[in-house]
């Protein structure tokens, strides 16, 4: 069975783990724990423990539970706590560590595969702009309105989970994306070890790059763009293949992007491979993660039947 790591976080890998999981893979789910707002950030705050929100939203994706129990773990109540965040934080208390909850969480919700944290280590994501502003945490790094991100990097040297470099080394297939560059997949690289195991990984390695650009963070930026600043954090020449949407799309599916001042990513790449193709779903995303309508986002069906190509 071949052997799939997925590294991010956010929105962007769930939905692509809920594709792969219909298809005969072994899954691993590499996650980012850089996140410091919400409800996450709030336990993290509270509990020293690293933040569980996109582990969460990874386990829930791989998770093959009856529906409802998977929309309870997911439940927000409304002062904004997550249900299953605060089902992490608990068993983090009761086993001892981070890492025996996501287990445990994992055999309570029946996942399909493994969602591991890239560190161990409780670090923030920083920020120097342009301007030479400094950011520190990751909702600020992200915030809109400042100069454009120059580089990011992590407020203190946190080595890769032990797990997540030996997954890392006997997979088969190395997916990045999608999902916010900087906050949901460089924030990962930037962990001592990561991306030096994805480049001495004989696995083929793949970019999922991004719909639409991200106010805060990717402003302006193309195909090429996104691919080039990644490149900067993990290397020249170790990417195989990208994948980019080619739908067009019409002004009634943009206008919500455009009042938060994003844009369908323009497409002007040109290397070897290059796998253009229809990816998107539109529509209303799942309630879980969004309050909007008329949202463009990756076809978990699509983009998975993509990857499995590969």
């Amino acid at each position: 069975m071949k052997k799939i790591v997925l590294i991010g976080g956010g929105t962007g890998m769930p939905s692509l783990l809920r594709g792969l999981k219909k298809h005969e893979c072994e899954l691993t789910a590499v996650v980012n724990v850089t996140d410091s707002g919400r409800s996450s950030g709030k336990i993290r705050e509270e509990m020293g423990i690293l933040p569980p929100g996109d582990i969460r939203n990874c386990i829930a994706a791989l998770s093959e539970s009856e529906s409802v129990v998977r929309e309870v773990f997911q439940y927000r109540f409304e002062n904004g706590d997550s249900l299953g965040n605060l089902m992490i934080a608990a068993l983090s208390d009761i086993f001892g560590s981070f890492e025996s909850a996501i287990e445990e969480v994992g055999k309570i919700l029946n996942i399909k595969g493994m969602v591991l944290p890239v560190t161990l280590k409780n670090v923030h994501l920083c920020a120097e702009l342009q301007d030479g502003e400094i950011r520190v945490k990751e909702h600020n790094v992200r915030g809109i309105g400042k100069a454009k991100i120059n580089k990011v990097y992590l407020d203190k040297k946190a080595y890769a989970n032990p797990v997540v470099l030996e997954a890392i080394k006997g997979a088969d297939l190395i997916v990045l994306g999608p999902g916010s560059l900087y906050t949901s997949i460089i924030s990962n690289l930037l962990v001592d070890g990561v991306a030096d195991a994805i480049v001495k990984s004989k696995a083929k390695k793949v970019y999922v790059c991004n719909i639409m650009t991200q106010a805060g963070q990717t402003d302006d930026f193309t195909s090429s763009t996104h691919v080039s600043e990644l490149v900067t954090y993990l290397g020249a020449d170790c990417l195989d293949y990208v994948l980019v949407n080619s739908n067009n799309f019409s002004d009634v599916l943009l206008e919500n992007y455009r009042k938060e001042s994003a844009s369908p990513v323009v497409d002007d790449l040109n290397r070897p491979g290059l796998i253009r193709g229809d990816f998107v779903e539109m529509g209303s995303q799942n309630q879980v993660f969004w309050h909007k309508q008329n949202l463009l986002w990756h076809d978990s069906k699509k983009i998975a039947e993509a990857i499995m190509k590969l």
